[in-house]
């Protein structure tokens, strides 16, 4: 019988780099848990609401972790480029391809939380579990 369900995310802590462990019950709602993990330590959350935009990133990768590291340098630059605050997201696959829809708002004033400057391959793992998928990925600051 399996233990309680874990958290979708936790953010790690190590000397040069934050990390981040995302979990979810499929691949997609893992991307979707890292992808809110990142947005936490960044702080670029929102609420919905009016002038919201949306953009989708599709990614054609056949391994799971580097998809997973792709997609999150991609949230990255969004969030950089266009001065976003994250208001919701979505994740879907088929196969190798991975299509992440998300809803932003800009925001000329600069988050509060740390900046990122890449998610990296730096100790990055992606692993089956009784309760669905574990990955874990570390952050340039």
């Amino acid at each position: 019988m399996p233990g309680p369900e874990p958290p979708p995310f936790e953010i790690l802590e190590h000397t040069a780099d934050i990390g981040l462990r995302a979990r979810g019950k499929s691949l997609e709602v893992l991307f979707e848990n890292a992808i809110w993990g990142l947005i936490e330590i960044v702080g670029a959350r929102t609420d919905e609401g009016k002038n919201e935009e949306r953009v989708l990133v599709r990614l054609d990768e056949d391994d799971p972790g580097a998809a997973l590291v792709d997609l999150l340098n991609e949230v990255i630059y969004l969030l950089d480029l266009q001065q976003a605050r994250i208001a919701g997201l979505s994740v879907e696959r088929a196969d190798s391809v991975i299509e992440a829809r998300i809803r932003w708002r800009p925001d000329p004033d600069p988050p509060e939380g740390t900046e990122l400057k890449a998610a990296t391959f730096h100790q990055l793992s992606l692993e089956k579990r009784d309760y669905g998928f574990d990955a874990t990925v570390y952050f340039d600051v």
